[in-house]
């Protein structure tokens, strides 16, 4: 054999080209021929299981030749034969295992996949909730929906209504003839209106889930209000006493109703003027932002401090306030007699703060000037006054001008006058003749002269008057 294979090879590798063709050109025309291999077939076999479901009608349903079962699209299987069981059709689907878990709510329509009929069963396995079936379950009719033709459809019409529609088919076809363009324009201009459609058919679709919600959640309220008929009772009655007692001060609540608009005059006046009280207020908050932000730092700087004074507030203040109690119980009624007194302290405090309020004040400028200017002159002044003394007391210093017509009839008063003699005596005055010149004649002005308490007078500047003045410095 291994002699014959040397001998011949290329005709053994032809034969082994050709064998591989063979293959894969079968296993193609197998796979299209809808050809599974068992399951115990590694990588190509398949493992199917069988569901059932009922059709009142399984027209167009072809079992071998591929019709297809698909789940939301996608192929799971396809038709495996039909059969007829208590005058319902019993179609048998083979599916693959991994996708054969129907439930009780599983549902199942029949539609054509092509114009010529080419039926594909569109296949929802239902939800968790409603439990899942069992490997024998059929699909009831209740949940399973046919393919319907246009036969059926027009087989179900009477005679007239097949002549009219047969009549508007042909009048169709003879307007439309020729205006297929318009007949497009036409279909585009509703485009606008089958999208407002949408809208609202997704508006009355979100509007019935809200009305299922509303009845759903009135059930649930319906439910537990008659579970509170005791409650409900008791809340008619008290509700029927509050009415009563409002029937009762219907008087009282028509005054109150009428004093409500100056009410809401005088709230409209005050929100008036929150409302300019918070455009104040706004700006001003705005500007204490800046310290408030600074308030952090000062604050942590402010903990060693505080730190540092805890102890002296625990181990000094403390006790002192502790022993301060008895001082201050003392201390209680005396200040309640001086709480009594403070309304008369604080209107005594406020004029004397007015007093010194008015002695501190200097005008403004230098044309006038304030109490406490002048009191500082008077100081003076009364310093020079009363600075020489003796035994007896105090000496007030003094300046007495007189003219010199005057100390020439001195003399005389003190002849005619003892009393007023001692006193011109104690002023000791300077004579005429001293103090005037001898020169000065009879009509012209008599310079002044001037005397003292002293011991010695001096004559007064040469300025001339022609009556007395008295002055003191």
């Amino acid at each position: 054999m291994t002699r014959a294979v040397r001998n011949h090879w290329k005709d053994f590798a032809a034969l082994l080209v050709l064998l591989v063709v063979a293959i894969g050109v079968g296993s193609y025309i197998l796979s299209h021929q809808r050809l599974y291999l068992p399951d115990w077939v590694p990588v190509i076999g398949s493992d199917f299981v069988d569901r059932k479901l009922e059709l009142s009608t399984a027209q167009a349903i072809t079992p071998g030749q591929g019709q297809e079962v698909a789940i939301a699209g996608v192929k799971v299987g396809e038709v495996g034969s039909v059969e007829l069981k208590d005058g319902r059709a019993v179609v048998t689907m083979k599916i693959h295992r991994g996708d054969a878990t129907l439930y009780r709510n599983a549902t199942a329509l029949v539609r054509p996949k092509t114009g010529l009929n080419d039926m594909t069963i569109q296949l929802d396995p239902g939800t968790k909730d409603a439990g899942k079936a069992a490997d024998d379950w059929v699909i009831p009719i209740s949940q399973t929906a046919p393919t319907v033709n246009v036969d059926e459809i027009l087989a179900s019409l009477d005679v007239d209504t097949r002549d009219y529609l047969q009549i508007l088919l042909g009048n169709a076809a003879q307007g439309l003839d020729g205006n297929a363009n318009n007949l497009a324009n036409t279909f585009r201009r509703f485009e606008p209106t089958s999208r407002d459609v949408l809208e609202i058919t997704r508006l009355l679709a979100e509007r019935h889930d809200n009305i299922k919600r509303s009845i759903h959640n009135f059930r649930l309220l319906t439910e537990a209000v008659a579970t509170k008929d005791d409650e409900l009772a008791q809340l008619v009655d008290s509700s029927n006493a509050v009415f009563q007692a409002f029937n009762n001060q219907d008087r009282a609540l028509r005054s109150t109703l009428q004093q409500l608009p100056p009410t809401l005059n005088v709230a409209q006046t005050n929100l008036a003027k929150a409302d300019r009280l918070a455009q104040t207020l706004g700006p001003t908050l705005q500007a204490l932002r800046p310290g408030a932000r600074a308030l952090g730092p000062s604050l942590r700087q402010l903990r060693p401090f505080l730190v540092e004074s805890t102890p002296i507030i625990r181990d000094k203040i403390r006790p002192f306030a502790r022993e301060s109690l008895p001082t201050v119980k003392i201390l209680r009624p005396a200040a309640r007699n001086l709480s009594k007194l403070t309304p008369d302290l604080t209107s005594a405090l406020k004029v004397v703060n007015y007093l010194v309020n008015e002695l501190a004040y200097n005008p403004p400028g230098d044309a006038e000037e304030g109490y406490l200017f002048w009191a500082a002159w008077t100081n003076h002044a009364g310093a020079s006054v009363f600075a020489t003394q003796d035994a007896q007391g105090p000496i007030r210093k003094g300046m007495v001008l007189a003219s010199c017509s005057t100390l020439q009839t001195l003399p005389n008063i003190a002849r005619a006058n003892p009393q007023l003699g001692v006193l011109i005596q104690m002023l000791n005055p300077v004579s005429a003749r001293q103090a005037c010149s001898s020169s000065t004649g009879a009509g012209s002005p008599t310079p002044p002269s001037s005397t003292g308490t002293g011991t010695q007078g001096e004559t007064s500047p040469a300025a001339t008057t022609a009556s007395a003045k008295g002055g003191a410095g």
